[in-house]
């Protein structure tokens, strides 16, 4: 029988730890991300962009991880894995990412080397128009 003593771990909600919002413009696509990017939560990533890759008719998909609090390795292969498609489909077009000196996304790329696969942006408006990252 309990006594009521025991701590008790709670998981918020998945909607919680991360929240992706979709916008459809005429020269880009855009996928907001903010919170946290783990195992439990990048697969809903995953699944938003290849709605997305779907829906691009020709235009850029940017990803903006600029809000974005922790990023950890299921998020590392959810955007390694997302370039790799990108690169195979027609029209091809590289992910444009947006990390705006997010040191819980750029460090770990950094380390893993996915700073050179993925094309990265600082802002938004500098990814829609192609000016990357220096």
């Amino acid at each position: 029988m309990s006594d009521g003593g025991e701590a008790t771990v709670r998981q918020p909600a998945r909607e919680q730890l991360m929240s992706v919002r979709r916008v459809d413009r005429t020269d880009a696509f855009i996928l907001h991300v903010d919170g946290a990017v783990d195992g439990l939560t990048a697969p809903r990533l995953r699944r938003a962009i290849d709605i997305a890759f779907d829906e691009l008719d020709g235009r850029p998909l940017v990803v903006d991880l600029a809000e974005v609090t922790f990023f950890g390795s299921a998020g590392l292969r959810t955007m390694s894995e997302s370039a790799d498609q990108a690169a195979t489909r027609s029209g091809f077009e590289p992910l444009r990412v947006v990390v705006d000196h997010n040191r819980p996304v750029v460090r770990p790329m950094e380390i893993v080397g996915l700073d050179a696969v993925l094309t990265l942006f600082y802002d938004v408006a500098d990814a829609i128009a192609g000016r990357a990252a220096e």
